[in-house]
């Protein structure tokens, strides 16, 4: 089987949709799929279109997304490769007007990442499937508690404190000013995606009320995790995250209690409790709030690994191109 995959290329991985796109094709390779990865940000490109007009797919999966201009290229690809063609709903961006192009213009196969996206696409006359994001389940995982101290010093966070951690990008669209609230609490640290534009005076308000700011790649981000006490997730604007956020399922896999707005299929995904709180907002958030009698975050997010994730995208894979035209 050879797959196409249209995402972005990037040795940081530091953003949900490029994660995804990442993992399936390297993933996918290890399975003996031939998989090629091309880099929507280089369509403008001679490269890019060369690359494509040689590629003879079964499947092109459009990650990013999707956006009514990505589907026109998805359906164009499956007239001229008469291929079957795959998109994931990891951050859907139509307008009034383009969401009504989408029975027009709707792939084999959509993959959703929350039940609402699962019904609006539904009812637009499109095939669905559920399908989250993943995590690595080897490089994410519990810290050794007489670890911890060394770590924070290495990163120079101090030892004594409750750590709350938050890992995404410096967009005011994310709802992150909220988390200052847990300042009073012990101390708050975000580290920031560099390759999303952070945007500067968010950066020096949040640095200068003494919040721990991390604005550079992190290639082991998973140190971050191990160091901190509590993740937190304050995000309820759907157009700052993907559906599935990567960085909870890390926490999570880091065995983290984690406290979380209700966005996107999170709650599709876990059922709270066992050291997974949903709150409304961070507004006002108190002591209790903060405390947990068991935290199991780790057996809750175990089945979501890459590579169960890969299986089922083959799954889906076989039985599309299996299916009569």
């Amino acid at each position: 089987m050879n797959v196409c995959i249209l995402g972005e290329r990037s040795e940081q991985l530091d953003e949900g949709m490029k994660n995804f796109g990442i993992q399936l094709h390297d993933r996918l390779n290890k399975r003996g799929i031939d998989a090629t990865l091309l880099d929507l940000r280089e369509i403008g490109s001679a490269d890019f279109w060369l690359a494509l007009s040689r590629a003879s797919p079964d499947i092109v999966h459009l990650v990013p997304g999707p956006t009514a201009k990505g589907l026109v290229l998805l359906r164009a690809l499956s007239t001229v490769k008469q291929c079957k063609t795959v998109a994931t709903v990891t951050q859907p961006r139509f307008s009034p007007f383009s969401r009504r192009t989408v029975p027009y213009l709707r792939p084999s196969l959509m993959y959703v990442q929350s039940k609402t996206e699962q019904s609006r696409f539904n009812a637009l006359g499109c095939t669905t499937e559920f399908l989250p994001s993943g995590v690595n389940l080897t490089q994410f995982s519990p810290n050794d508690e007489n670890n911890q101290t060394q770590l924070r010093n290495e990163l120079g966070l101090p030892s004594d404190k409750r750590i709350f951690l938050h890992v995404g990008h410096f967009k005011r669209g994310r709802g992150i000013e909220s988390l200052l609230e847990l300042q009073a609490h012990g101390h708050l640290v975000i580290v920031g995606s560099p390759s999303t534009g952070p945007e500067a005076d968010l950066v020096e308000s949040l640095r200068s009320t003494g919040v721990t700011i991390q604005t550079e790649y992190v290639p082991e981000i998973e140190k971050y995790y191990q160091i901190a006490d509590i993740y937190v997730f304050p995000v309820t604007d759907e157009a700052n995250s993907i559906q599935a956020p990567l960085s909870v399922l890390e926490a999570m896999a880091c065995n983290l209690p984690v406290i979380s707005t209700r966005f996107g299929g999170l709650t599709d995904l876990f059922d709270e409790g066992e050291g997974l709180r949903f709150i409304s907002s961070f507004a006002g958030i108190e002591e209790g709030d903060l405390e947990f009698d068991t935290v199991e975050t780790r057996d809750k997010v175990s089945k979501y690994s890459w590579d169960a994730i890969v299986s089922q995208v083959l799954d889906s894979y076989n039985r599309i191109c299996n299916a009569e035209h």
